[in-house]
């Protein structure tokens, strides 16, 4: 771990241990414990967003390609893959090479690198999707620190809209970025700097696909709207969806400012502390909130991280086994 993200890491740690300072460690804990039995669907309730975002990747890739990936075996590769991004100081970029080496070999390297690009890609557009969604339509003036910008997440959207037409009508731009001199290098380097037009022709050719891939990963944001509203009900802060909504919406601001910091330690707990305060919810809930899910993520984590050591572990032992002494 380099030395910025041991600063990070540190100030996150730092940030939690201030908050339980400010907010009284004891009554937190009380009130976090409040949840009970409830965090059984808390925490299997994630599924749905898992499937979401599996459903999401198999759109990402190319119909002839998609059909060589089962579903299943798409959630059980998101779920390892982002134990790997949660779990290990990479800015969530080490999940997703363990996606792509995870896919089986009946695609090539490029193809399956391509389904993990183009997931990432759209993956991003929904979560902005999301935010300027929810910042232009869920908030109307009602949180005075968000106002200001509501209407610069119209325009985003707005510009959103005129960029998907131009895709539908650009169906040649494939060849266009294809013709350059990136396209005739050999071996690994050729299909690694033809990503950005191979994103482009997925976009052109197949752009309902694409867009699928794009409205399915914002369905899985969305999905976080029942856990918001469970969790906050069962710490006895009950909120109605629209509260729920402008919960996830500020979490993902700050989740996108602050990906960098491993397991979001410390960031997960502030963010929501400084959440619900800006909604005029108390800060402590919001504070037993972070904590709460944070030990959703971390359970989940957790298991994909496992799953993903089992799986090397298995991999390397049939290599053992099928190479000679």
């Amino acid at each position: 771990m380099s030395l910025v993200k041991k600063a990070v890491l540190a100030a996150g740690l730092v940030m939690l241990a201030f908050l339980l300072w400010q907010l009284d460690p004891a009554e937190t804990l009380a009130m976090t414990l409040q949840v009970g039995w409830l965090f059984v669907p808390i925490l299997f309730q994630e599924l749905g967003a898992h499937l979401f975002n599996a459903w999401a990747w198999r759109c990402a890739f190319r119909p002839e390609h998609a059909a060589s990936f089962s579903l299943r075996d798409l959630l059980r590769y998101r779920v390892m893959g982002d134990g790997v991004n949660y779990l290990t100081p990479s800015a969530t970029i080490a999940g997703e090479f363990a996606r792509a080496s995870l896919l089986s070999d009946s695609q090539p390297m490029a193809v399956r690198v391509n389904g993990v690009v183009a997931a990432k890609f759209a993956q991003g557009l929904a979560q902005v999707l999301f935010i300027c969604v929810g910042l232009g339509w869920a908030f109307g003036g009602a949180v005075p620190a968000v106002a200001p910008y509501e209407s610069p997440a119209r325009a985003a959207l707005a510009v959103c809209a005129v960029g998907a037409v131009g895709v539908w009508l650009w169906p040649r731009g494939r060849r266009r970025v294809q013709a350059g001199p990136a396209a005739g290098r050999p071996g690994w380097r050729g299909w690694v700097s033809r990503l950005p037009g191979d994103l482009l022709a997925l976009l052109a050719d197949h752009p309902l696909r694409s867009a699928a891939s794009v409205v399915l990963f914002a369905g899985g944001y969305a999905w976080n709207l029942g856990e918001a509203w469970l969790i906050a009900r069962a710490l006895g802060v009950p909120i109605d969806l629209t509260t729920a909504l402008r919960i996830e919406v500020l979490s993902n601001v700050i989740d996108a400012l602050l990906f960098m910091v491993p397991a979001k330690v410390g960031t997960q707990e502030a963010g929501k502390t400084l959440v619900f305060g800006l909604l005029g919810l108390p800060p402590r809930a919001g504070l037993a909130f972070g904590l709460v899910r944070h030990a959703r993520e971390l359970a989940w984590a957790g298991l994909g991280l496992g799953a993903y050591a089992a799986h090397e572990r298995a991999l390397k032992a049939l290599r053992e086994t099928v190479t000679p002494a």
